[in-house]
């Protein structure tokens, strides 16, 4: 249940909104990430020695992530364009590539988190489940207060 909540924090967190189409190098995106950089580091109160090895997992970590989820969409969106002339067989297919994309994103959870926990303590990586949510929360409040709204489906 932990590692559901988890991904699901996660998920929720990595999604960026753009008003460029939350295409990578977008200048919004780029501000949510480094936004979430610095608040992410404040919040783990990360040494510098631990920023450096910190951040290239997490960034590698965030990028497969941001992939699986992007192919997750892709599919989602074929899937819904051709249901009503699918067979069943495609259909039960198609379920099973969803299950089997969700239990790739916990295989990936999981192995970051041992990754993670050689270069943070593990108080600091439940931290870090934290503050991502955190993150969302004031991002989500700053674009509600600005009038913006963010696609379900785009990733901050």
């Amino acid at each position: 249940m932990k590692t559901i909540s988890f991904l699901t924090l996660l998920a929720l967190s990595t999604f960026a909104f753009s008003q460029s189409g939350g295409k990578k190098g977008s200048p919004i995106r780029e501000r949510i990430r480094s936004e979430r950089v610095a608040f992410i580091t404040e919040r783990l109160a990360l040494t510098s020695d631990e920023a450096q090895r910190f951040w290239p997992v997490y960034n590698q970590f965030t990028d497969q992530l941001e992939e699986l989820k992007k192919q997750q969409r892709d599919n989602r969106k074929t899937a819904n364009d051709k249901l009503a002339v699918l067979t069943d067989k495609e259909v039960e297919r198609l379920l099973q590539e969803e299950l089997n994309s969700q239990q790739q994103m916990v295989d990936l959870q999981r192995r970051y988190q041992v990754e993670l926990a050689k270069v943070i303590p593990i108080k600091k990586i439940a931290m870090l489940y934290k503050a991502e949510h955190d993150f969302k929360i004031t991002l989500l409040r700053k674009m509600r207060e600005s009038g913006q709204k963010a696609p379900p489906d785009e990733e901050f």
